[in-house]
Parts: structure tokens; sequence; C-alpha cells
């Protein structure tokens, strides 16, 4: 079989049960991980050791139990095999040298929270571990503080930016994890207040390992450019991001106790809007309050105005004192599917996000 070069490729049907049940899925499946540097590189393999690792997941994932499981959760099987499992691999890697270890995953809106929770629970029942696995959604300031923390911005939006989230509950949850494995974590519940969303009580959860995921986590302060947050910018909002740069200064402590990162990307950011408004449309049709579609846009809008990507996530070539060291990158197609995968350095990582030039445009809002 021949390399399909530096994209990350696993053919849609080598799902977990077909791989038990086939040898020669099996060897498929392996043949294609083999081509993967960045993929190997991840997990410590030669290509000669691929197909002992995947007896070993194998082994590990064949209850039939963890089998139905997975399968009910809504996943290409290149992102059970290029993302879940090596996110697997390194957090109980960290957690080996490092007790009770804090990840952070940046993830684009619509990337999967639940989903992503969904599978590193059943993931982690296998491998011995068990992940605590929270948003920073879920530190949203009360809806009555967060409009007013929110209220200078040029979109009409009251959560998403730097300063809309309540830090210091979050740096006790990762405090009170470090110090006894456990921690309580607010619940956010984004159909509240007409789709604004708003708190709705707290849990107490445990684990061995915490993994926190959001658009903004780790994004450090940045130097705007003349083009930022883009090209064509109005005075108000190159002065919302001026500000939101400086609150991210407020947000160091917090990555500074996280203990490693990872990065989801899609290959280009338009793909995060069609992701948002499938969710927001399963939201409705469940009943309950979801943004329009002009709301949402004016939310990622805003995200992207706020958090120019290329200026604040995109992995530095000389890290900052006390961040935390990226350990993974991952690429994501319109479909979801993992295109590449491997260390820093090894990604592409996408072009600035081209916003419309206003949010009332029907034009899409991100290239």
């Amino acid at each position: 079989m021949s390399c399909p070069g530096p994209v990350f490729q696993v053919d849609g049907s080598l799902n977990l049960q077909a791989v038990l049940d086939g040898p020669l899925q099996r060897s498929r499946l392996a043949r294609q991980l083999s081509c993967q540097k960045g993929w190997r590189a991840l997990l410590d393999l030669d290509a000669g050791a691929v197909t002992a690792w995947l007896d070993q997941q194998l082994h590990l994932l064949g209850a039939a139990t963890t089998v139905e499981t997975l399968a009910a959760i809504p996943h290409h099987p290149s992102v059970l095999w290029g993302l879940w499992l090596p996110m697997m691999h390194l957090m109980g890697r960290v957690q080996r040298t490092t007790p009770r270890p804090q990840i952070g995953l940046a993830g684009v809106p619509g990337t999967g929270k639940t989903t992503l929770g969904q599978a590193m629970a059943v993931l982690g029942q296998a491998h011995g571990l068990s992940p605590i696995v929270a948003s920073i959604d879920d530190y949203y300031l009360p809806l009555p503080t967060r409009a007013v923390a929110m209220a200078a911005n040029p979109f009409a939006v009251d959560r998403g930016p730097p300063g809309s989230h309540d830090l210091r509950w979050l740096n006790h949850s990762l405090d009170d994890f470090t110090a006894t494995g456990q921690c309580w974590i607010p619940r956010f519940d984004k159909g509240l207040a007409g789709g604004r969303g708003d708190r709705s009580g707290r849990v107490q959860h445990r684990g061995d390992v915490f993994l926190l995921e959001g658009w903004m986590v780790g994004a450090r302060p940045f130097q705007m450019g003349p083009d930022d947050p883009h090209p064509g910018a109005s005075p108000a909002e190159r002065a919302w991001c001026a500000r939101c740069s400086a609150v991210l200064t407020e947000y160091t402590t917090t990555w500074g106790r996280l203990h490693g990162l990872v990065l989801v990307v899609p290959q280009q950011w338009r793909h995060s809007l069609r992701w948002r408004l499938q969710a927001e449309a399963r939201q409705r049709r469940s009943g309950r309050g979801a943004l329009s579609g002009a709301q949402l846009e004016r939310l990622l809008r805003c995200f992207w105005a706020s958090v120019p990507p290329h200026r604040a996530l995109e992995p530095a070539q000389t890290p900052a004192h006390g961040a935390p060291p990226v350990m993974m990158m991952a690429t994501l197609d319109g479909r979801r599917r993992v295109v590449d995968v491997g260390p820093p350095g090894t990604i592409n990582w996408p072009g600035p996000a081209q916003l419309s030039p206003s949010p009332s445009s029907s034009s899409s809002p991100m290239g």
C-alpha cells in the first residue's frame, strides 16, 4: 500500500467493530496508521511497532460494552484512531510522571465537548484512567454579571470572549483537583434565557486527569498587527480586540496550571460555523432555547475578532515562560474527520479568518 503523503487517512469502514471482527480490516488499518509519521511520533512508535500497538488497543477496547458505547457516539473512525487514542496516550504518559495532571484542549466552537467527554470516559475506563472533562464554557459568569462585563463589545454578544469567565472558580477547581483529585464544576445551560445561557447549579467530579476544553484555552496576550482583528475592521472592533488582548493577561496564571495543551483546528475556520449551526439546530429540535443564524454569526464573529487565532493560539516559536507546552495538534476537515495529526511544528496552521464587512452581512463570516 502506498502512503497518501502528509494526509492522515483512515478509511471510513475501519470502525472499532469492523477491525475487531476482520483480520483483513485490522491489517489495512495497521498499514494506514504505519504511514502516518506525525501520528507515530505522538505515540513513540516506529512503523514496525504499529501492529503490536493496534493489537494492544483492540485487547483493551474489545469488551462488548465498550464497543457498543463507542459505536453510539457519532464519530468518523479517523477520530478514534487519530485523535481520541493519541490524547489518551498523552494523558496516560503525563499521569505516570505527574500526579493528577491538568491538560488543556483548544477546540474550535462546534468541535463537541459532549462527544469528547463521552469518548474520554469510555476510553479512560478501558485504559485505567478517570478523566474529568470540563469546558471553559462551564465557567461563564452568571448572566447579569456577564452582560455587564461584555457590554462594551460591538457585536451584542455576552458570552465567549476574554472577561466572560469566572476565573476565580476555575482556578479553585484546578487547585482542588491537584490537592484532592476532586472538585466542584459549575453547570452552564446554553438553552436558558432564550439561548443566551446561564448558570444552573454545580456538580462535584472525581478523577485522576483534568481535561479543560474550550476555544480560547491557552490563548495568550498578543501584539496587534495593522490588519487585526481582520482587514477593514472598524475602530470599535480594533478597540475591542486590543481590550481582549489586555484581559488575556488575567488568564495566564490559569493556563500556567496546565501541564500541556492539545490543539484541534479546522482546515478552514468557516467549518466551525457549520458545526455550530448543526448544534443549534439539534438544540432547537429538543425544544430548548437556541441562537438564530444571525445571532450565531455574531457570536462566532465576536470570538474570532476577540481572540484572533493566528495571534493568540498558533504555537509560538519560543513559548512564553510558564506557558503550558503544546503536546499535540490535529486538523479536522468539514466533516470532522482527522486529516492531519502530529507534534507541534509538523501541522499547518489555517490562514487568518476572513470576516465579512459587517455582522449583518449574509456572506460567510470566516474563511
